[in-house]
């Protein structure tokens, strides 16, 4: 099994979080759309079905590159997300961090074709992002919220298996104090879990008077193609991600 690295996501959300405790909130070096050519334009995309029968639909948009300013869309100008002839306009969603477009598709079926689409102010529509999702799954044991002893196997169980491989997140939390590990497993449907051998469980050190859970999180994952118009980059990606939470005791 291959250990994962720590997502992008994570990294950028801490950079960003540095320099909105040093400058101050808000996103006053905002870019307005209709001031950059469409070769200029970063766009990150990511699509996520966590079996709710919807798909959210995340997108941003950096002036030419991945570090560069928030670009905001002008009221000309907007997103759209095909999926099978279902149309969703995305909105837009500023906090102090960042600016996102934001929406949520009605379905998550397997093998779905997600298409974005950029109409911009003089009447170009850029559509050639694509990303097909990944395969539905359950997660069939242990079920949500079984309670668990520490020292016991845990066998992982999700159907149906997919083959290649399937990203799994463990996590432990014992009163505020939490530990992740990410790795990469077979999709064949089945993994274990060694409780006895999860990080800081056996400390006799570590506080427990909140009691601790452990999570498991997998996610299967399709890379697609990027718009080639976008020539400052970026990427899209689409998750098919399920979860369980175990109350763990010793």
């Amino acid at each position: 099994m291959e250990r994962r690295k720590t997502p992008k996501q994570v990294h950028k959300f801490l950079m960003a979080l540095a320099a909105a405790a040093s400058a101050g909130c808000g996103n006053s070096n905002a870019v307005d759309s209709e001031t950059l050519e469409t070769e200029k334009l970063w766009v990150g995309v990511r699509f996520e079905a966590s079996g709710n029968g919807t798909t959210g639909v995340n997108v941003e948009i950096n002036e030419g590159g991945s570090t560069g300013n928030d670009v905001r869309l002008s009221a000309n100008e907007r997103l759209e997300v095909n999926a099978n002839g279902m149309i969703v306009v995305l909105d837009e969603d500023e906090d102090f961090l960042d600016i996102d477009y934001e929406g949520n598709v009605p379905t998550d079926a397997s093998n779905t074709l997600f298409t974005l689409s950029l109409f911009r102010a003089d009447g170009s529509i850029n559509n050639r992002t694509r990303v097909n999702l990944p395969s539905r799954f359950t997660i069939t044991s242990p079920a949500n919220n079984q309670a668990t002893m520490v020292g016991d196997i845990v066998d992982v169980q999700w159907s149906p298996a997919a083959g290649s491989s399937i990203a799994m997140g463990i996590t432990t939390q014992c009163s505020g104090i939490m530990r992740a590990d990410f790795i990469d497993v077979p999709d064949n449907g089945s993994y274990t879990i060694n409780t006895a051998a999860l990080p800081g469980l056996q400390d006799p050190t570590s506080p427990r008077e909140n009691g601790c859970t452990l999570t498991i999180d997998l996610t299967r994952e399709r890379r697609g193609t990027i718009d080639p118009a976008f020539l400052g980059g970026g990427f899209v990606t689409a998750l098919q991600e399920r979860a369980i939470q175990l109350p763990l005791s010793f």
